[in-house]
């Protein structure tokens, strides 16, 4: 018997037409290529291996059984407790020998977070929650220079507003700068950027400037602010910085005059042992914002929350390309995703815009039964009432004398 067709399989074209956005005017065999590879990778989503993640992660002793929808989810539409895996997967080691599919994963993975899902505020934050940024800090240890660049963009991307807001005003705030302190004073932070500012040659593009960029921001970030006492702690082990540093001041390489100057005053700041701010949040004020922050109940409907205005948004960019198919297959996705989470009124415009999708598709009966549930969830909704009329009329030409009126009274209120 044939396979029941994946229920993301309509809405995946919408995600495919956001992720090859950035390649519109670029190598025609790139995009290509990417094409090619995330349809194989929408088929094969390397269900075992991510069942094995979410199997450490509740550490049971038998594998998850992860189906392969559940594993297109992840991947294609995560929820924001998906995060962790990404997380987890960005931190495995992975040596070819002896885990070869789990690299390829990871590398999948990144490549998916980076083109996508790094534009998702909600996605960014709970990944951060989820101890995001030091996984980053893991990844730049790969030997693929395409990796190390990409994880250093999004440190970059995910750490600069961190450091210019103010002292958190919440525990969900704190939390974060929790996350960002732990990771600035991680031995990992300081070794593996020291090692690719250490290398004479640049190993991707501006890769010992925006290096030297992250370290500044980390010292600035981490000094403690005038008449604070400085964290008990050590401070992390800098010296292997220090030392790339002055190997890359002297090396002779072309060096920018402000970053020349950025360089030398880090340096000077890393020979001095720069003293540390104190943690942000830590003992029990830490434990009780976790319990907060991963409290079952509060994740569940905070992933149906995000789940339901994520897929309204893809039907709304998937129509606005003129994909009707993808486009309706959010829009109904974003209903069953979201469930009781998503507000009548929201329903009812969501509902409304699946009718105009099918009205638009040529399945006027259906069209018509989704206008008729937007009009219980709403009966205000004047589109879809309008919708639904048109629907009727396009089943029914012979009814159409008997139909003008409500049209023209539901048109009128909708205009």
């Amino acid at each position: 018997p044939a396979a029941t067709p994946s229920r993301w399989r309509q809405a995946f074209e919408g995600i495919l037409k956001q992720i090859l956005r950035d390649y519109e005017g670029q190598d025609p065999k790139a995009r290509e290529g990417m094409n090619s590879g995330m349809r194989r990778l929408f088929e094969k989503p390397y269900e075992v291996e991510l069942g094995a993640l979410f199997s450490c992660r509740s550490k049971q002793k038998t594998p998850t059984l992860l189906s392969t929808e559940d594993a297109q989810r992840v991947v294609f539409f995560p929820r924001l407790s998906d995060m962790q895996v990404y997380v987890d997967a960005f931190a495995l080691d992975t040596p070819d020998a002896t885990a070869r599919r789990e690299k390829l994963m990871k590398l999948k993975l990144l490549s998916v977070f980076y083109t996508l899902h790094r534009h998702d505020g909600a996605l960014v934050d709970r990944f951060m929650h989820c101890g995001g940024l030091q996984s980053l800090v893991e990844l730049l240890t790969d030997d693929n220079p395409v990796v190390q660049s990409e994880a250093v963009e999004l440190l970059m991307e995910f750490l600069s507003p961190q450091m210019m807001l103010p002292a958190a005003a919440s525990a969900r705030q704190a939390h974060l700068q929790h996350q960002v302190w732990r990771s600035l004073v991680s031995r990992e932070f300081w070794q593996n950027f020291a090692k690719i500012i250490g290398d004479p040659a640049e190993r991707f593009p501006k890769s010992h400037e925006n290096c030297v960029r992250i370290l500044a921001g980390a010292v600035g970030w981490l000094r403690p602010e005038a008449g604070a006492i400085p964290e008990a702690v050590a401070a992390p082990d800098v010296s292997e910085a220090a030392e790339a540093l002055k190997a890359y001041l002297e090396s002779g390489v072309g060096i920018r005059p402000d970053i020349r100057g950025c360089t030398e005053d880090l340096l000077q700041e890393l020979l001095d042992v720069p003293k540390i701010r104190e943690d942000p949040l830590r003992g029990e004020e830490l434990v009780e914002a976790r319990e907060d922050l991963f409290d079952e109940e509060a994740v569940e409907r905070e992933n149906a929350a995000h789940a339901w205005q994520a897929l309204r948004r893809l039907g709304g960019e998937a129509f606005g390309a003129g994909l009707l198919w993808p486009a309706e297959a959010a829009y109904r996705l974003a209903l069953e995703e979201g469930a009781s989470v998503v507000p009548h009124r929201e329903a009812s415009i969501i509902s409304s815009n699946r009718a105009l999708v099918l009205l638009k598709a040529g399945h006027p009966a259906e069209a018509a039964d989704a206008a008729a549930e937007a009009l219980r969830r709403d009966p205000r909704n004047a589109k879809a009432a309008y919708r639904r009329a048109l629907g009727l009329l396009e089943q029914l030409p012979a009814a159409g004398a008997a139909l003008t009126e409500p049209l023209a009274v539901a048109a009128a209120a909708a205009a």
